[in-house]
């Protein structure tokens, strides 16, 4: 799909014409734990109408079956098949090049690292095969230092997604990308990303609904992943005003905004 270059203003999603939604979640259903305004009663509307559509997100924090919950709880009708993480497609990436027992030095909540257990890995801090690097509120020097050591020794340096900001309850946070990109930048590496921008996210959940790119929309917060990923996957991309303010230094351009859903 080719990049447009005077984005259309929508009024509503209305004047679209789609049969599937795809949409990220933070930025666009939530900030933090609170319900955007207009998110519940838009994807309620779609449920109602019998209308597909599939969570897409990069964060790496949750279980599926834990962000199916948390948008359940919002009030939004979701089942864990609905949610595909980046946390997902890079397991199934690592899974794909690296043997069950490989030593894997990981950056991330307690939740990510029993799925890369139940993967087959072995959690290491040091000789690791891998750094996997998703999003961790308690990185600090000591880890960065580990994770520094392992790349220096070898290790194939793996991000879940190159986000390097994230909308919360006060304001923005630094992302899983920013923590890759710091090692990345000590190490004198660059970081393999699995999630966003990468189309194949975008892939799995038209698979997980039956539909083809041209009849989906792809509702997102960032230029740089959202949208990139939505154009590499041949799907009309909707940037949504509601999360990360759009970066007018991108060289991605989205074909349509939105104020809120």
């Amino acid at each position: 799909m080719t990049q447009p270059h005077n984005p259309t203003r929508l009024q509503s999603l209305d004047e679209l014409k789609f049969s599937a939604v795809l949409s990220d979640l933070d930025g666009i259903v939530y900030r933090g734990d609170d319900a955007i305004a207009g998110a519940v009663a838009r994807f309620r509307s779609w449920h109602d109408q019998g209308l597909p559509y599939c969570f897409i997100t990069n964060n790496a924090e949750k279980s599926a079956d834990d962000f199916a919950s948390k948008i359940i709880g919002l009030g939004i009708p979701c089942t864990p098949y609905q949610v595909v993480s980046a946390a997902e497609v890079t397991l199934a990436y690592v899974s794909a090049r690296y043997a069950p027992g490989t030593p894997v030095y990981v950056v991330g909540t307690p939740s990510f690292k029993n799925r890369v257990e139940a993967a087959g890995f072995v959690l290491a801090s040091t000789a690791a095969q891998v750094v996997l690097v998703a999003l961790d509120r308690q990185f600090d020097y000591s880890m960065m230092k580990a994770a520094l050591r392992n790349v220096l020794g070898g290790a194939e340096l793996i991000g879940t997604n190159p986000d390097l900001i994230r909308p919360v309850d006060d304001g923005f946070e630094p992302g899983a990308g920013a923590i890759a990109h710091s090692i990345a930048t000590a190490a004198g590496v660059s970081p393999k990303f699995i999630g966003k921008p990468s189309p194949d996210i975008i892939h799995l959940a038209m698979e997980r609904l039956g539909v083809q790119a041209q009849s989906a929309i792809m509702l997102g917060d960032q230029l740089d992943t959202d949208i990139l990923a939505a154009q590499r996957a041949g799907v009309r991309g909707v940037f949504v005003e509601t999360g990360v303010p759009i970066n007018p230094r991108s060289a991605v351009k989205t074909e349509y905004l939105l104020q809120q859903l």
